[in-house]
């Protein structure tokens, strides 16, 4: 019984029960065609449609993060993937500061966002990074019960996440 129950527990960790099953997120589209984010390494530029230039693992979703945790969540994301990038915008006379995630998709996913990005920036965001302030912009979609233990219908999980200040305080405030 014994050996039984050690080869049950390397099964499972063996196998990866539990694990996040994604699934890459090939390309996507910046609404309003006029704003462009580049990467300040200088490794990418997107505007318009565009094929994503990098995959990042955040794996943030609706409960594991929200409210203030989200607008400070750029700090994490960092550290897994995200890229620091400079975001203009038709409705600014300056460049906004930037760091945008970029995220595969959970494969339990549904919903236009698991196969695209749809990069919007409305201006109220916009308008809402100024002074210093951070404004987070992101998509997000659900996820599907039919295979599931547990109700996740009410689980948003964004695949895509651009937090915005006129500051460039998401590298001195890690």
């Amino acid at each position: 019984m014994k050996y039984i129950f050690v080869l049950l527990i390397g099964l499972l960790l063996f196998t990866g029960c539990g694990s996040t099953y994604t699934k890459v997120i090939p390309s996507g589209v910046i609404e309003n065609r006029d704003i462009v984010i580049k990467a300040d390494d200088g490794s990418f530029e997107i505007s318009g449609e565009f094929s994503s230039p990098f995959v990042s693992e955040v794996h943030y979703h609706s409960y594991n993060i929200g409210g203030n945790k989200l607008i400070k969540g750029y700090r994490r994301a960092l550290e897994f993937g995200a890229k620091h990038v400079r975001v203009k915008v038709p409705f600014s006379d300056t460049e906004l500061y930037g760091v945008l995630a970029l995220d595969n998709a959970d494969v339990r996913g549904i919903g236009a966002g698991i196969n695209s990005y749809k990069v919007i920036i409305p201006e109220a965001y916009i308008d809402a990074a100024k002074n210093g302030k951070i404004s987070v912009v992101y998509e997000y979609y659900h996820l599907d019960n039919e295979e599931s233990f547990s109700d996740l219908s009410e689980v948003k999980k964004y695949s895509w996440i651009l937090w915005l200040s006129d500051e460039d305080i998401f590298r001195w405030s890690i």
